[in-house]
């Protein structure tokens, strides 16, 4: 959870999720702003293997989702 209001709290949210996030961002695996993430994928295996690594390093570092907003397999 970030308080709104307090000074740096987005820019310092971004280089949060950043820094977790840095591997699959450098790979070009992930498009991340805020709270959203964009995971391409060419194949649905691609695109499951791809999702499988993503939740491992959240996992790793206890960040969780709403399940309600959390939007799989679009196009």
């Amino acid at each position: 959870m970030m308080y709104f209001g307090l000074c740096n709290s987005l820019g310092t949210f971004q280089q949060i999720m950043n820094s977790i996030l840095q591997e699959l961002l450098h790979k070009r695996v992930l498009a991340n702003y805020m709270d959203n993430f964009i995971i391409p994928a060419k194949t649905m295996k691609e695109l499951e293997e791809r999702i499988i690594c993503f939740l491992k390093i959240v996992e790793k570092h206890n960040l969780y989702f709403k399940r309600l907003k959390c939007d799989f397999n679009m196009k």
